[in-house]
């Protein structure tokens, strides 16, 4: 029976092997002859496994095995991968690129087809995937582009728990780009038209307003420019309208509104009573050298902005960030930083306003060729201001988090041995200065801390390698305390006159959870051989011993092994 079942699973992989298509790359078709037309890849591993445990239930079976392998067949350049798994614990079969698309490419021309990812602009077609067809054209500075599509594909129903939900319509769209520039240099006009299928979904009306599924329309026109004005001046930015119908029959029409801009819109665009106009804009200005980067950027989105060629939009917002850059001496010192203010409840609409200080700042430094430094810190503020009288204490946000990180490194190299050393240290810090808590003596402030150290000493003729890791976590939230502390050792070796390669480690660790104490050992070795080019045999043993200190603990006492035997063949 057990035959049976697996001669089926591998059946129904050839199967789906030669059916299935994949996503493929932009294809340059005047370089088709120079390509293998047929050429398959791939590699196979079968894999087994002993495991043991004592102290706590077995986790897995005591022995079983593993048969797994990834195959690409890659035809003119496009590939078609597949993968595998065969065992005790269940069997599987993947398709990691399941949707078929091709975009290939002739000097200035590009077809796509299939399943693509295009964009225009970050508010029109913004990379969601389309089923369909489309071209772009780049003759000199002349761009162009179009595509038209599904967006996305009816639901059908369940008919084993006649379940519908989530619902959605048969969604296509057309998007279309004109533009003028370079890559560096060019503006662009580009518009994106949305609309569902209502007949696309056989299902009662009345479940349909239940669940408050209706279909719906969008129409959103957009520009995009990057420019270099004058010499190191640049300037960049994207706007865009958006008119979104959140259902297309609705019987609340604008017939009898006489207003130009509703008549010009209506025009284009799919418009009602419940439609709603929105608008999103970003932009930046900066000046760039060779030693410094100072730039100015500003973002408001409106609340319900929305795209049906975009997936996800983080709308009500509104900032201003002044980000600077600075490269000094040779690029031996850099530094990255940042600074911005951000606030949402743009139309008013919610009960409080939050307002927000973001900041973040990135050093580093190499002092010598050996000794370097690396040093970030980030703050984020948040402060709700209440808009209504109405407006509980208890659910108000005033907090701050803070994270800093320093990370000194030294390097010695030379012909016969390399030496590497690194030490980082980092905290977080989250307080809540809200007074409800803090008159009532509540604490809702998270602390964390971490620390490692780590020497990695190499001989380089021997291809031996030899480290040590000490490390260290504190963390203080409410209710609870933890801190681990732990040293580990290992050791990687290469044989220069066979293909063996050698290593192991062993680790062991503090650990406090609110006063229950506990240690743990953790070792670990691997021996791989390789042999005849593409073949190679491995070998992996794990070792874990956990032991706590007070008997009481709810933390139980145990040891786990697992053993490993592989063989894998590659081609």
């Amino acid at each position: 029976m057990k035959i049976m079942k697996t001669s089926k699973f591998y059946i129904l992989c050839v199967a789906g092997w030669i059916i299935s298509v994949t996503r493929a790359h932009s294809q340059d078709i005047s370089n088709l002859h120079a390509q293998k037309p047929v050429d398959l890849t791939g590699s196979a591993q079968l894999r087994g496994i002993y495991y043991n445990a004592s102290g706590i239930s077995n986790r897995r079976s005591p022995f079983s095995y593993i048969f797994s392998g990834n195959l690409s067949l890659n035809i003119y350049g496009v590939s078609l991968p597949v993968s595998f798994t065969v065992g005790e614990e269940g069997n599987s079969y993947s398709q990691p690129f399941n949707q078929f698309g091709i975009s290939p490419h002739y000097k200035w021309i590009t077809v796509h087809a299939g399943y693509r990812n295009i964009n225009f602009s970050p508010y029109t077609l913004a990379g969601y995937t389309m089923l369909g067809a489309g071209v772009e054209l780049n003759p000199g500075k002349f761009r162009f582009g179009f595509m038209y599509g599904r967006l996305n594909r009816a639901t059908t129903l369940d008919t084993t728990t006649q379940s519908l939900i989530p619902i959605s319509f048969t969604r296509k769209a057309v998007a279309v780009k004109i533009g003028y520039g370079t890559q560096k240099n060019f503006i662009d006009f580009s518009m994106l038209k949305g609309k569902d299928d209502a007949s696309s979904v056989r299902v009662d009306k009345t479940v349909l307003d239940s669940l408050n599924v209706l279909p719906a329309a969008n129409t959103v026109v957009a520009v995009s420019t990057r420019l270099t004005l004058w010499r190191n001046i640049f300037l960049e930015g994207d706007a865009a309208a958006s008119v979104y119908t959140q259902d297309i029959n609705s019987p609340l029409s604008l017939d009898s509104v006489n207003d130009p801009m509703v008549k010009k819109i209506k025009s284009v665009a799919t418009v009602n009573g419940t439609s709603e106009f929105t608008t999103a804009i970003s932009g930046a200005i900066g000046y760039k050298s060779k030693l410094y980067t100072i730039k100015f950027q500003y973002q408001r989105i409106d609340p319900n902005f929305q795209s049906m060629g975009a997936y996800f939009f983080n709308n009500d917002l509104e900032n201003y960030v002044f980000a600077p850059s600075l490269r000094l001496f040779q690029s031996k010192l850099r530094f990255n930083g940042s600074i911005g203010i951000q606030h949402d409840n743009l139309q008013h609409q919610k009960e409080a306003t939050s307002r927000k200080i973001i900041g973040t700042a990135m050093l580093s430094v190499d002092f010598t060729k050996s000794l370097g430094l690396d040093v970030s810190y980030t703050n984020f503020s948040n402060n709700q201001q209440p808009q209504t009288i109405r407006f509980a204490d208890s659910i108000k946000i005033v907090q701050t988090t803070q994270n800093f990180s320093v990370s000194p490194r030294y390097t010695i190299s030379n012909s016969n041995a390399m030496q590497s050393l690194v030490l980082s240290a980092s905290t977080m810090q989250m307080n809540d200065f809200n007074n409800y808590f803090a008159q009532n003596a509540i604490s809702r402030n998270v602390n964390y801390k971490q620390a490692y150290f780590n020497y990695t000493y190499g001989f380089i003729q021997t291809k031996l390698s030899v480290y040590v890791n000490l490390s260290y976590t504190q963390a203080d939230a409410p209710g609870t305390t933890e801190d681990n502390k732990g040293c580990t050792l290992g050791f990687n070796k290469n044989f220069t006159k066979t293909p063996i390669l050698l290593s192991a480690s062993i680790g062991y660790f503090l650990g406090n959870q609110n006063g229950e104490n506990n240690n743990t050992i953790n070792a670990s070795a691997n021996f791989q051989y390789k042999f005849l080019k593409k073949q190679s045999l491995n070998a992996l043993v794990f070792y874990t011993n956990n032991k706590p200190k007070n008997a009481s603990t709810v933390i139980p006492s145990f040891s786990e092994s697992r053993v490993e035997l592989a063989y894998e063949y590659s081609f």
